[in-house]
């Protein structure tokens, strides 16, 4: 198993537990997702439906889109989606659907099916990892280390997120990185779009690497388990054990990394669930 599949799985293990210590109404939900309630459509190069197996969350791939149930859809990245799926999904968010996207979603998905909102800025990234500053009231507020910002993996040719409506367009999470390289600072962006939502983010849900730009960065895993997911001693000991992984297999940065993104989709089937209009 590599290192970032093995965060992934003890980040999982992590998320369930905040959500137990923090938020036991949150985990009563994410456990009683049900077979139907979360679809995922495959994409060329990301794969969030990993992430949500390690959440224990049942997923459907690639439902019929006019027939379609579920309360959250996640559109992996990919270059290419069928007319009639972004045709269909638009209505479906418009009737009270949530629907989440990664990477080049944006301009072959998103703005195809919600204009005017974001769009692509036709520059292209590196395969490099960026330091990420989330929003006071974001989806990862609540898992900020201060002094060692979340780490967010571009895949090379990732594709930097254009606001083109300001006043309902939300960014979410942003980092200096991208602006200075890119002049695009959004990291995640969300809107309303009838009486649904869409959330977008640059790159991958699922990212192969991180990096330790600073010492705390380089630190046991289980400083961000105590720093930024703030379990106590017992949770900590249950999310290794239930892992079955030791803790010095990871660092810092590794299950940061993991946790960021993990967290994120955790939070994303929850919320579309408390908030499921159809």
């Amino acid at each position: 198993m590599s290192d970032m599949k093995t965060a992934y799985k003890v980040a999982a293990s992590a998320v369930r537990q905040r959500f137990a210590e923090q938020h036991p109404d949150d985990l009563a939900i994410l456990k009683r997702i049900s077979a139907g309630e979360v679809a995922v459509y495959s994409g060329t190069y990301d794969r969030v439906e990993d992430i949500l197996g390690c959440l224990q969350v049942p997923v459907t791939m690639n439902p019929d889109a006019k027939k379609l149930k579920a309360k959250i859809v996640f559109v992996n990245c990919s270059n290419s989606y069928e007319q009639n799926l972004i045709y269909a999904l638009r209505k479906k968010v418009a009737a009270g659907k949530w629907l989440v996207s990664s990477d080049w979603a944006l301009g072959h998905f998103i703005a195809k099916a919600f204009p005017d909102m974001v769009g692509y800025n036709q520059g292209s990234t590196g395969d490099e990892v960026v330091s990420v500053e989330a929003s006071l009231n974001s989806l990862w507020s609540e898992v900020v280390v201060l002094g060692a910002d979340p780490q967010w993996w571009l895949e090379g040719a990732s594709h930097p997120i254009k606001v083109l409506n300001w006043e309902k367009v939300t960014i979410e999470a942003a980092s200096h990185d991208l602006l200075a390289r890119y002049n695009a600072p959004a990291v995640a962006v969300s809107f309303d779009w009838g009486r649904g939502h869409v959330f977008h983010v640059i790159s991958h849900f699922w990212c192969k690497r991180s990096r330790t730009p600073t010492a705390r960065h380089k630190g046991p895993c289980t400083d961000f388990l105590k720093a930024g997911m703030k379990l106590s001693e017992e949770g900590i000991k249950k999310v290794f054990g239930r892992s079955q992984i030791q803790p010095d297999t990871l660092n810092f940065a590794q299950l940061q990394s993991a946790a960021t993104s993990t967290e994120l989709v955790a939070q994303l089937c929850v919320r579309a669930l408390k908030n499921a209009k159809s």
